[in-house]
């Protein structure tokens, strides 16, 4: 679909949910920036929603949380006969947000992530799903590297020359997070039970702990830059019935505004 500014009056097209594609909505606060804009996003959200935002100390963060919550609620709306505001969400027992009132039809997954200026939607259904992006200016704790990843993450890292080992970091960590998302209990796991290893120019391989009770092929990954300075990893439980059609789409969007596909090239994917 075709950018277009906020006072374009166009149809909303619908999205088909379809098992064999994710559909990834990246929201840049920066290019919020119509006047009006924020404002309309704060009758979109639930008096919990508004509280929870409100208490938030730093100007900043609240209008982030204000953009992702609004990002949530218009892209839903994409994919089901619900106005913005209609959605419901509700915590599972591992605190994850779940859809309270779902809809007829096929179960929508979704996960979000925000850091600095980027919020990232994931969207699919019939998989557990889960999705981080980091900015990748910010500090690394390096000190505190076998709490964050395994020893052979540890020993790749501190291989490294100190100018690449910052985005690695932030790859691993993205991994990581993204697949702790996709699992549905987050820091409850020890990262350290999750190694990735890179493998050649653009693979990737994961291995697990036994205490994790899991296995490295229920996964796949993919890793992607969806703006300068940040990096994003998905994690996609595999499906038997569309594992060889598998595909991921990407669009930018300012919700109420306007959106576009985009072409991204994934960084790594696997296994």
């Amino acid at each position: 679909m075709e950018r277009q500014g906020a006072g374009c009056a166009r149809r909303r097209l619908s999205v088909d949910l379809d098992p064999g594609r994710i559909d990834l909505w990246c929201a840049c606060i920066d290019d919020i920036a119509q006047a009006g804009l924020l404002p309309r996003y704060r009758p979109l959200l639930g008096a919990q929603e508004l509280v929870r935002m409100e208490r938030l100390h730093f100007a900043g963060d609240r209008r982030r949380a204000l953009v992702a919550r609004a990002l949530v609620r218009t892209v839903l709306s994409r994919y089901a006969a619900l106005a913005p505001r209609e959605w419901a969400f509700c915590a599972d027992v591992n605190g994850r947000p779940r859809i309270a009132n779902p809809p007829p039809g096929p179960g929508i997954e979704f996960n979000l992530s925000h850091s600095g200026g980027l919020v990232v939607l994931g969207v699919g259904t019939g998989r557990a799903l889960g999705v981080d992006v980091e900015g990748i200016t910010r500090n690394t704790d390096t000190d505190r590297l076998h709490h964050y990843f395994a020893p052979s993450e540890r020993e790749a890292l501190l291989e490294l020359p100190e100018a690449r080992r910052r985005r690695r970091f932030f790859e691993l960590w993205t991994l990581k997070e993204s697949y702790l998302k996709a699992r549905g209990v987050g820091l409850k796991l020890p990262l350290d039970a999750v190694a990735f290893d890179f493998v050649g120019e653009r693979g990737l391989r994961l291995s697990c702990e036994r205490r994790l009770a899991d296995s490295p092929q229920r996964w796949r990954f993919w890793q992607f830059t969806p703006r300068t300075d940040y990096v994003a990893a998905v994690c996609a439980e595999r499906c038997e019935a569309t594992e060889g059609e598998l595909r991921l789409t990407v669009r930018e969007v300012v919700p109420l505004a306007w959106e576009k596909v985009v072409e991204v090239g994934f960084s790594r994917s696997g296994p």
